[in-house]
């Protein structure tokens, strides 16, 4: 296991945080036994691994042994009832539970690269319906050979960026004479086999990238890869029974091909499949309708088709009355798709002769940015306009995916048109917060959730879909590992970011558990050390998870009177906070507001060194806050010393100490044999004898309990050594906090 410790800006973080940069293989057969190579930071003392399915809403906690033939691996059996899927998968350890990254399993046979396989004449050979799993570590190709028969339908499949890793892989299919069949690009290859014989493959990283984060796990098979389904109907390649749907292409390969099947059908295509499938919630039209020029929708309804491939757009009226509030959304990039809709709002007004003027309202591609803003970058995100009606009237709603036009794809989309005040959780997205970046370029790191013992921690959650007039709303989580206590959260009216508080109690048991009540969570793939040269590439996971950490946190911060405290718009409000102290922390605390405005503006409460108390002041009218209630948590960095391996420390201390006492013992029992040797009378050689033996037995016992006490003493030095108590910045959090700013009372 390779510990890469990253760089830091003092004001970030440096307690130990479990982080997973990549692993290999990136899959596995249900049931069988996998060797894994992890490789990031503070990923030691490694107890288990968190299989977790969204779409398919289990999860396995899975025990792992270290592998003393294989340094640094660790091997786990995959339970025979682990379904096929892509999975998160989490590493479990001394400080809690990683990041996710992803984890295939499938029926597959599993074939490893070993890297050596860099020219044709060293072809792996291969069979079909495998799966291949390697790491480039060079920028060298790696070949296959494979053995098929005329009329074969061979697909491979991998891509990169759903499985988190780096490799943007490209190849082709040769035949015997070197003559290129079929290629490899957007993650599939399609080969039609002309004859029976033998054939190679050659894969790559576009760039010729390599690394333990370029790693692979490409899909050889005779089976279908379903690329999206709905209720009853399947899209894809190579499907059994399957009919082209001609001119519908979604990436740069063949037309794809649509099924209707029974559930049980259905399930098992799509779990067998290499890719991940993309969900079709609604499908109002098939994708070889002709639509009519408009379509009429209601408040309440969601329609769903695919965008056209010309570029027209999709067109849809909406009759509204006087006093109606809703919103008009469209989901397609959120839900997978690579898309960038674009929407046209326009106002319809006819004459007498029916003749209509359109007047344009608003042209939208990507919702405004998030203030306060997010600690991950989501770019999975669709247009969205709210509207409250003043009259009665008609708007017009066009909605288009240009770039994906202009190269001939089209994917699917759905409309929706809901009232405004509804307000759910349901297309949350949980993220885990670190401490305000120093700059605008400074690093984004990878983070990873894990709550300390008497302390508190926050998952943030980004509520997309919501405007400035939308209700306010409870946060809240279910499932969490034993010992921890969900304290919810809280966003006001207009609100999009919240907070939701997870506090351990003193005897909570480490381990870890993945969370439920939000079904999404935003992670970075790869850490960016410059935010404005690097791009950030963001995947949408599974649920969230948080893991307990068996050490104190520095300090528990909360609100010292509890309830909802309550301020006129016009005047200042203070609330009393409590810190409770753990260790060694003695420092003085800066409470930053978060969740509550930008949080290079927000305010901010001071904890002095020492101090159990303190209060944080909002100057309600300088804020600007209107009537209604709002939502916050505060957050600061805590410098404390810490050893990490202290148990380590602590054991061989132990050691050291019972060491010494046998030690003691033993010259104890030297010299009560030599005082019994010396009551013996001259005279009585026999007891006198017997009495030697004694001293000269204890007196070897000394001797092995003097050499036993150095070598522990030495090892307990050496333990400690190698395990230095060193400051670190640790985040603090209090507890969500809710106030309620009331009208100005009226003089």
């Amino acid at each position: 296991m390779l510990a890469l410790q990253a760089g830091h800006l003092f004001a970030q973080a440096t307690y130990p945080t479990p982080v997973l940069t990549s692993l290999s293989p990136l899959g596995g057969k249900t049931g069988s036994t996998v060797d894994f190579s992890f490789k990031g930071a503070d990923i030691d003392g490694a107890k288990s691994i968190l299989l977790s399915s969204a779409q398919a809403g289990v999860s396995y906690e899975i025990p792992i042994v270290q592998l003393p033939e294989k340094k640094g691996a660790l091997s786990a059996k995959l339970p025979a009832d682990v379904k096929s899927d892509l999975y998160d998968i989490r590493l479990v350890g001394r400080y809690g539970v990683s990041n996710p990254r992803v984890f295939q399993v499938s029926p597959l046979a599993v074939v490893d690269s070993p890297g050596t396989n860099t020219k044709g004449d060293t072809a792996l050979k291969v069979p079909l319906d495998s799966a291949i799993h390697g790491v480039f570590k060079a920028g060298a190709p790696h070949w296959f050979s494979f053995e098929a028969k005329k009329g074969q339908r061979v697909l491979a499949a991998f891509a990169g960026t759903r499985f988190d890793s780096r490799a943007s892989m490209v190849g082709a299919v040769f035949d015997t004479a070197g003559r290129e069949l079929a290629r490899l690009r957007g993650g599939l290859l399609d080969l039609r086999v002309p004859a029976d014989g033998s054939f190679k493959l050659r894969v790559n990283d576009l760039m010729f990238g390599a690394g333990d984060d370029y790693g692979y796990r490409l899909s050889l098979t005779t089976g279908a890869v379903v690329w999206a389904a709905s209720k009853d109907t399947l899209y894809g390649w190579n499907l059994p029974g399957g009919q082209v749907v001609p001119g519908l292409r979604v990436n740069q390969g063949q037309p794809v091909e649509r099924l209707k099947a029974d559930a049980a059908t259905a399930a098992k295509l799509v779990a067998d499949s290499p890719w991940k499938t993309l969900v079709i919630t609604t499908e109002n039209e098939a994708p070889e309708t002709v639509p009519p020029a408009t379509t009429p929708v209601q408040i309440g309804q969601a329609f769903g088709g695919w965008f056209p491939g010309s570029g027209t757009p999709r067109s849809f009226d909406l009759a509204y009355k006087s006093g109606e509030r809703f919103v008009v959304e469209v989901i397609s990039q959120q839900a997978g798709y690579p898309t960038d809709p674009a929407m046209l709002v326009e106002l319809v007004k006819k004459d007498a002769a029916g003749v209509e003027t359109l007047t344009s309202q608003a042209e939208l591609t990507d919702p405004a940015a998030v203030v306060p803003a997010p600690s991950v970058k989501v770019t999975q995100l669709d247009p969205l306009y709210a509207y409250e009606a003043k009259a009665d009237g008609v708007i017009r709603i066009s909605i288009s995916d240009p770039l994906n036009a202009a190269n001939g794809r089209r994917h699917p989309y759905m409309l929706r048109v809901r009232p405004m005040a509804a307000s759910s959780m349901d297309q949350a997205i949980a993220m885990h917060p670190l401490l305000p970046r120093a700059a605008a370029a400074a690093p984004y790191e990878l983070t990873s959730g894990n709550v300390w013992r008497q302390g508190i921690t926050a998952i943030e959650v980004q509520l997309p879909g919501r405007t400035a007039q939308s209700d306010p709303l409870e946060l809240t989580l279910s499932n969490p590992p034993a010992g921890v206590t969900v304290l919810g959260g809280f966003v006001g009216k207009g609100q999009m970011l919240g907070y939701i508080g997870l506090r351990a109690s003193a005897d909570a048991a480490a381990g870890a558990k993945v969370l439920g009540g939000i079904t999404r969570t935003a992670f970075l793939s790869w850490a960016v050390k410059d935010a404005a040269r690097e791009a950030m590439i963001t995947r949408i996971a599974g649920a969230p998870a948080v893991g307990v950490v068996a050490d104190q946190a520095p300090a528990l911060v909360e609100q010292a009177t509890p309830g909802v405290p309550e301020v006129a718009a016009d005047g200042k409000l203070d609330i009393p906070l409590k810190v409770t102290r753990h260790s060694a922390f003695k420092d003085d605390l800066k409470l930053k507001v978060l969740g509550l405005m930008d949080v290079a503006k927000a305010p901010e409460a001071t904890i002095a060194a020492k101090a159990n108390d303190g209060k944080l002041t909002l100057d309600v009218k300088a804020l600007k806050l209107a009537p209604g209630d709002y939502g916050f948590i505060l957050q600061a960095p805590a410098k404390m010393s810490f050893r990490r391996n202290a148990e380590d420390v602590t054991a061989a201390e132990t050691a050291a100490k019972k060491s010494a006492d046998a030690q003691v013992a033993a010259k104890k029992e030297v010299d009560a044999a030599n005082a019994a040797l010396k009551a013996i009378k001259p005279e009585d050689k026999t007891a006198q004898a017997a009495q030697q033996i004694k001293v000269k037995d204890a007196a070897a016992k000394l001797a092995v309990a003097d050499k036993a006490k150095v070598a522990a003493d030495k090892a307990a030095k050496d333990t400690a050594t190698k395990n230095p108590a060193k400051d670190a910045i640790f985040i603090v959090y209090s507890n969500p906090i809710r106030i309620r700013v009331k009208e100005v009372a009226k003089k």
